[in-house]
């Protein structure tokens, strides 16, 4: 008899874990009783990471979706795979894993979300166009190749502006830049530099882009930039769920502390609900975000929506097409009664009531009256991690309730991405509190970090 089983396609073979994403889901769908699979390219350098969690590893001999549909097949024997996922966010140098599960669940017939809609989410250079085809709030923007198209294109956006590369992970390479030197000499830090990234698996592969107005554009990894018109204003993430075309807009996070490096811009301390907005703003955020997923297509995913609240209205910074990071989780949890890779198991499997369940935990964010806050530590400086001290003031803290350390014994760039050593998720009271909450952790833990550069 068939054991009925979902198949996960990781391209994460990093040195140092770059998200967790396999192992949650893996645990809410052996909860419902199924066998977790895992698959990866051949060649990989860090296998085991794939064994220790998964029931069978398979190895591919290249990413496309005829060596899972192969594989699928070779499995029908043994298992019914009822849903295949990967981390949709993960574009690789071997492929863009989202469109290739996407496009092979398709043909499968199991429960997909729309390709071109997360070929669109994560080149942030489609995202804008299809904006602007559909009408919607955004900011100017160009795709740059060199140093010519970068100046033209700065002309065209004005100044200040955000250089970033369309593809990325960690808020690699980005940078607010206010005049021609600033972009210029970034530019070329990108150039020479942007392979020291550890997320740069995220810049995904050489590949002509749908054409506009008749004309074709090329994206090159670590070549390819794109300039945004800068978004003045308070800053936000709104994490949706999108069951078919129907579009859930839970619940609103505000960030509260931003640190801008000369390469990346750090997020420090977030609280939900928001305590900035007004309610009238909150509708309005939910709208927006609702509208811009329906304009890119995104259908059957959990996503991460992040903006910034102008005087004329949200405007959107990036889509992201998975859970979000840090403690979302959490806030989902807390906030909404929803455990999000559970309810993504569900959505992949097909099962009723989903709308129902989205929709009690709307009600549940709109009446509930406890704040919560994320905060993260990053390194001061660029070396290798050795651990953190003082670790027991969190356990001892009545307002904490979870934290986790990133692992230690990794060599860290601290100013061309993002690196959260630590994250925690707590208890406060509003603004001020958890302002208080980040301060104290700052002064009583000690990051170890060594050979400093």
């Amino acid at each position: 008899m068939k054991q009925d089983a979902i198949l996960f396609i990781d391209v994460d073979d990093s040195v140092s874990v770059r998200y967790s994403y396999r192992e949650p889901h893996f645990a809410a769908a052996r909860a419902q009783g199924l066998v977790c699979l895992t698959a990866g390219v051949a060649g990989r350098h860090h296998l085991q990471r794939l064994r220790d969690d998964s029931d069978e590893v398979f190895l591919l001999e290249s990413l496309t979706e005829q060596s899972i549909l192969d594989l699928v097949g070779r499995l029908d024997g043994r298992y019914q795979v009822r849903a295949i996922f990967c981390h949709a966010g993960h574009p690789s140098a071997q492929g863009e894993v989202g469109c290739i599960v996407a496009h092979t669940c398709k043909r499968l017939g199991l429960v997909f979300s729309c390709p071109e809609a997360i070929a669109a989410c994560n080149n942030k250079y489609l995202m804008r166009r299809m904006l602007q085809k559909q009408g919607l709030r955004s900011v100017p923007f160009a795709l740059c190749n060199n140093e010519q198209e970068l100046q033209a294109g700065a002309d065209r956006v004005g100044y200040p502006l955000i250089a970033k590369p369309p593809f990325g992970g960690a808020s690699a390479f980005i940078t607010k830049c206010s005049n021609w030197a600033q972009l210029r000499s970034h530019y070329a830090h990108f150039l020479s530099d942007h392979g020291a990234a550890s997320y740069a698996d995220f810049y995904g592969y050489a590949h002509s882009l749908p054409e506009a107005d008749g004309q074709r554009r090329e994206y090159i990894p670590g070549r390819s930039i794109l300039l945004e018109g800068y978004i003045p204003g308070v800053e936000g993430s709104v994490e949706c769920v999108v069951i078919g075309e129907r579009v859930h807009a839970l619940l609103i996070n505000e960030k509260l502390l931003l640190t801008e490096r000369s390469g990346t811009v750090l997020e420090n301390l977030l609280i939900s609900p928001p305590t900035s907005f007004t309610a009238q703003q909150c509708e309005q955020i939910r709208e927006y975000a609702a509208a811009c997923l329906r304009a890119v297509g995104l259908t059957n995913a959990v996503v991460h929506f992040e903006f910034r609240m102008t005087d004329a209205g949200p405007v959107v910074i990036e889509i992201n097409p998975r859970v979000g990071g840090l403690y979302v989780n959490a806030a989902l949890r807390d906030l909404a009664a929803i455990n999000p890779h559970q309810l993504y198991m569900q959505l992949l499997l097909g099962e009723p009531g989903l709308n129902a369940q989205l929709e009690a935990g709307a009600h549940k964010v709109a009446n509930g009256d406890q704040h919560y806050a994320m905060l993260a530590v990053y390194p001061e400086h660029s070396g290798h991690f050795k651990g953190i001290e003082g670790l027991q003031f969190l356990e001892h803290h009545a307002s904490v309730l979870e934290y986790a350390q990133q692992d230690a014994g990794h060599y860290i760039d601290a100013d061309i991405e993002e690196h959260y050593l630590l994250k925690c998720w707590a208890k406060v009271d509003d603004a001020a509190d958890a302002h208080a909450l980040h301060d104290a952790i700052r002064q009583n833990l000690h990051v170890i970090i060594e050979n400093r550069v």
